[in-house]
């Protein structure tokens, strides 16, 4: 006999030598059970989007970090190659001119080694008794989850052009350091 039937409250009142509940009380109980497990789980679920929520956020901000070092390593590599783009034909010329440039490319790659690093980061790093308030509890889940899922398309836009920056920074700064 499974446990929170009628028969088996019946039961465990008789072997307490209690009065048997009426088929009424029982439901009514059993009902008021329901909706207590229902406000639980939604409440519990709401703490879940509002933490994943905050959790969005602080990626995002992440990202745009991400975007604005990439920003700046790619305004750098555009003054190395204005100021030193005659000085590598030169050096092409002359393979046995020492040079410091590859130095400065390094730095630039360390830059970019952070930044790559910054990403892998990131990648480890991603839910009231009455009807009517849990289905605007259930609603309000719903619109959050939906604005989740707006800011992780705009994380993996964000992502996906910080891939591409990064990518084409790097094949700069090999054809800069042949």
């Amino acid at each position: 006999m499974a446990e929170g039937t009628y028969e088996y409250e019946c039961m465990r009142a008789e072997l307490l030598g209690l009065a048997h509940p009426s088929r009424e009380e029982f439901e009514e109980k059993q009902k008021l059970r329901q909706e207590t497990e229902v406000e639980e789980q939604l409440a519990e679920q709401l703490k879940d989007v509002d933490l994943q929520d905050e959790s969005l956020q602080g990626t995002s901000g992440k990202m745009d970090e991400l975007t604005n070092i990439l920003t700046a390593t790619q305004q750098k590599i555009n003054k190395f190659k204005v100021a030193c783009g005659s000085l590598t034909s030169l050096l092409k010329l002359r393979p046995s001119t020492p040079s410091s440039e590859p130095a400065a490319g390094a730095a630039e790659g360390k830059s970019i080694n952070d930044a790559l690093d910054t990403l892998d980061t990131m990648k480890d790093l991603n839910a009231a008794s009455d009807a009517t308030v849990a289905k605007a509890a259930a609603q309000d889940i719903g619109t959050k989850v939906t604005s989740q899922l707006d800011k992780l398309d705009s994380l993996l836009h964000k992502a996906d052009n910080a891939t591409y920056s990064m990518k084409h920074q790097t094949d700069q700064m090999k054809k800069i350091s042949k």
